[in-house]
């Protein structure tokens, strides 16, 4: 299957992993300039904490897209999670930040960090019922 007809399959996972490495990459070259908020709600420690936040926001994303693409959950599962973690930090710098000027922003990022521990757990869920419908192993039906 090419790429085009998996980014159709699931066009939604891939714009939130593309969404993560883009702003993890801002993240990761700009520092704390990426976001108002964050760099608001983190006073002191706001631009190592950025670079840090950035470079792994992108890793997840990245992992959670190249898992996607080649249907490798054991890439795309730890990639969720770390995404879920990048955008849910965010959601809760952001709001702090910019009081009632940040709560679209985290809003929006908090919804996608419960979306994608969901997605994680809908993974999981199949995972196990594959396993146990699954003969042992050296047997065959």
């Amino acid at each position: 299957m090419g790429w085009r007809k998996r980014l159709a399959s699931n066009p939604f996972g891939t714009m939130v992993a593309v969404a993560a490495i883009v702003l993890g990459g801002l993240g990761a070259v700009i520092g704390d300039d990426t976001s108002q908020g964050m760099s608001k709600s983190l006073a002191g420690h706001s631009n190592a904490i950025a670079h840090i936040w950035g470079v792994t926001f992108a890793v997840g994303g990245v992992l959670k897209l190249y898992g996607l693409f080649t249907r490798r959950v054991t890439l795309e599962l730890p990639g969720l999670y770390i995404v879920s973690g990048g955008y849910g930090f965010y959601a809760l710098t952001v709001v702090p930040g910019l009081g009632v000027h940040g709560l679209a922003a985290g809003i929006v990022s908090g919804s996608l960090a419960v979306g994608s521990l969901l997605k994680a757990k809908a993974i999981m869920r199949r995972a196990r019922q594959v396993a146990a419908e699954s003969p042992p192993d050296g047997e065959r039906p």
